[in-house]
C-alpha cells in the first residue's frame, strides 16, 4: 500500500497520526502539532488518499482509506498509534482498528461522519456533490462552502488555506478523489465500531451544521464508540481550528491517560 504524504515531527515519543476531513489538507492540524509534539509525542499529519500531496488511488472508500492508514503506520515503524481524524477520517480509522488492532491504541474522532444519510435529502446531497465537484468551478464552490464551516472564529489564515484547497481542486484527478471521498458509503462501519475496543475521545462543535443536532450526535457517537466526549461551544465542523486551545487541552489530557 502506498504511503500517504505526511509531515513528521520525529522523535521517539508515542506516535500520533492526524488525518483531515475530505476536501481538506493535513494543515488542518497546524494549530495542534506544536502543542502535542511539545508534550513529547511524535506527531504525523497526513493527507488523505488523492488529496494534497498524497498519490491518487484506484478508489476512495472507507476500506481503501483504512488500508492507507495501516500502510502509513507500518511505514512509520513507530506504532501502535493514536489516530486523530476529522469528519470522514474517523470512519476509516475505526475500520483500520478493526482490521489491525495491533497498530492502533486509541482514537480521537472529531466531527465524525460514521454513518451515511440515507434519507431522500441525503441522497440528493450526495448526487449534487458528485455533479458539482466535477468541473473547473469546483475549487471556488468548495472554498465557499468550506469557509461556512467556521461558525464563530474563522482562522486568521483562512484565505491562504482556501487558496491551497482551490489549487488542489484545479487537478481533475484530485477533484475525483475529493468527490468520491465526500460521498463514500459507510456500510460496515457501525458493525466494526461496535466490535472495536478502543479508548476514544469524541469532539463536536456545538454549531456544526453537518448534523441536525450536533449535541445529540455527540451523545450517539459516544455511546457507539464507548468513549469520552467534548462539545466545544460556538465551534462548527472544525473545532480544532476554531478552538485549538480547548481541543488541544482535551487531546493532550486524553493522550496522557493512555500513557
Amino acid at each position: 500500500m502506498h504511503e500517504l504524504a505526511h509531515d513528521d515531527t520525529g522523535g521517539t515519543g508515542p506516535l500520533v497520526v492526524m488525518l483531515p476531513g475530505a476536501g481538506d489538507l493535513r494543515s488542518e492540524y497546524r494549530f495542534l502539532v506544536d502543542r502535542l509534539s511539545g508534550a513529547g509525542h511524535r506527531v504525523v499529519t497526513a493527507d488523505l488518499p488523492g488529496h494534497g500531496d498524497s498519490p491518487t488511488a484506484a478508489e476512495y472508500t472507507v476500506a481503501s482509506t483504512a488500508a492507507a492508514i495501516v500502510g502509513l503506520i507500518e511505514a512509520l515503524d513507530g506504532g501502535p498509534a493514536v489516530v486523530v481524524g476529522c469528519s470522514f477520517a474517523p470512519a476509516a480509522a475505526v475500520w483500520a482498528a478493526a482490521e489491525r488492532p495491533d497498530l492502533i491504541r486509541g482514537m480521537v474522532a472529531i466531527s465524525p461522519h460514521l454513518h451515511a444519510d440515507d434519507s431522500l435529502k441525503g441522497r440528493f446531497l450526495n448526487a449534487a456533490t458528485r455533479a458539482l465537484m466535477r468541473g473547473s468551478w469546483s475549487g471556488g464552490l468548495w472554498a465557499k462552502l468550506y469557509a461556512g464551516f467556521y461558525k464563530t472564529t474563522p482562522p486568521s489564515d483562512l484565505d491562504s488555506e482556501l487558496n491551497r484547497i482551490r489549487t488542489m481542486l484545479h487537478d481533475s484527478a484530485r477533484r475525483r478523489a475529493v468527490r468520491e471521498t465526500l460521498t463514500a458509503g459507510r456500510d460496515g462501519v457501525a458493525e466494526r465500531a461496535a466490535a472495536v475496543q478502543l479508548p476514544t475521545l469524541i469532539v463536536f462543535g456545538s454549531l456544526d451544521d453537518h448534523f441536525a443536532d450536533p449535541v445529540a450526535e455527540a451523545e450517539a457517537v459516544s455511546s457507539l464508540l464507548r468513549g469520552e466526549r467534548l462539545v466545544v461551544e460556538g465551534a462548527g465542523h472544525y473545532p480544532q481550528v476554531e478552538r485549538p486551545e480547548a481541543v488541544g487541552e482535551a487531546i493532550e489530557a486524553f493522550l496522557e491517560e493512555l500513557d
